[in-house]
């Protein structure tokens, strides 16, 4: 089953598609970069919002986060700081068919009444609640407690929240340890309460970009990453090992 263009490479990927169309208010998607994270959960959310009408909308959101050093302040209104860190969203765009760019266009253009696809910093979600909404939450592994009570929290009615998270990818030293981080804590949680009834996690191992990009997730996650993280992320492997 293909979704603009999108489809499994994996068995990985192939039991991730069930878990983005299940009624279960929240997904977990964990793994190293280039394993379809974002790219599926964003295909199939499409689908599900433009073509099934299974949502209103689809919500793309992330912690506002600079890659290495701080570029310090952006100008221009809202929309024009949030634009920085959409690529990931455009970008995945340009892997799919025209039919989902022209989608895009139609869809995030005009009067409210009209949109479908919405961006919201994560900075700007409390006190909010997300009703009929496919929330895709991006770069999860660089939320602390805090942060993620707050988007776990805004769950509403006939919502689906997705976590994309690579642990191998933490941006702030203090999270990097088990307890401070705010996605390893709640998916933690989860598996503690047994509440398989509420929550899919699927952890993508298999690397679908540049055959080299592959070889430094091996070099960086072997020394970067807390054990903790790793056992945590096989959970969600087929064998759960």
């Amino acid at each position: 089953m293909g979704f603009y263009g999108i489809t499994a490479r994996n068995n990985g990927q192939r039991r991730l598609i069930p878990a983005l169309l299940s009624e279960k208010p929240y997904a977990f998607i964990t793994g190293p970069a280039g394993g379809g994270k974002t790219l599926i959960a964003q295909a199939v959310g499409m689908h599900r919002v433009v073509e099934e009408r299974d949502f209103r909308k689809l919500v793309y959101t992330r912690l506002q986060v600079q890659l290495g050093k701080d570029t310090g302040f952006i100008p221009g209104d809202l929309n024009e700081k949030t634009y920085p860190f959409l690529r990931p969203f455009l970008d995945n765009l340009e892997a799919m068919t025209p039919a989902a760019k022209q989608t895009y266009n139609y869809l995030t253009a005009g009067d409210d009444s009209k949109k479908r696809i919405f961006f919201d910093p994560i900075q700007t979600l409390r006190g909010g609640t997300f009703h009929d909404s496919y929330v895709i939450v991006d770069e999860t592994q660089n939320l602390d407690v805090a942060t993620m009570h707050g988007v776990a929290t805004r769950l509403g009615e006939r919502t689906k929240i997705i976590f994309c998270g690579n642990f191998a990818q933490i941006d702030d030293g203090k999270l990097r340890t088990p307890q401070m981080n705010g996605m390893y804590r709640l998916l933690s949680g989860l598996y503690e309460a047994g509440a398989d009834d509420i929550f899919d996690h699927v952890n993508l191992t298999e690397v679908e970009r540049h055959k080299a990009v592959g070889i430094v997730e091996d070099i960086l996650r072997n020394h970067e990453m807390s054990a903790d993280f790793a056992e945590l992320e096989a959970r969600g492997n087929e064998d759960g090992v």
